[in-house]
């Protein structure tokens, strides 16, 4: 089937140079990379839903973090940092 698109300047030229490259046709290139892109979009589509549970992370200790504690805690190291930083200048 023929049809009409448009393709940036540069993807255009990069996808031609693979073709002359490879001694191929532009539209071989573009027709690969299409079937490449569904395959992959098909496979995506056919892996199995997990369900997860929230909160994802654990201290060593058992104890949950939350996602509130995990960003209580790195506004507290940056704040130390920031210290740091201040008091070797």
């Amino acid at each position: 089937m023929k049809t009409t698109l448009e393709i940036p300047d540069e993807l255009y030229r990069s996808v031609k140079a693979k073709a002359a490259l490879e001694g191929r046709k532009v539209s071989e290139v573009v027709a690969e990379a299409l079937r490449y892109m569904v395959q992959q979009s098909a496979t995506i589509s056919r892996r199995p839903l997990y369900k997860v549970e929230f909160p994802l992370i654990r201290g060593a200790s058992e104890r949950i973090i939350t996602s509130d504690e995990l960003k209580k805690i790195m506004a507290e190291m940056d704040e130390a940092d920031d210290l740091k930083h201040a008091q070797l200048s």
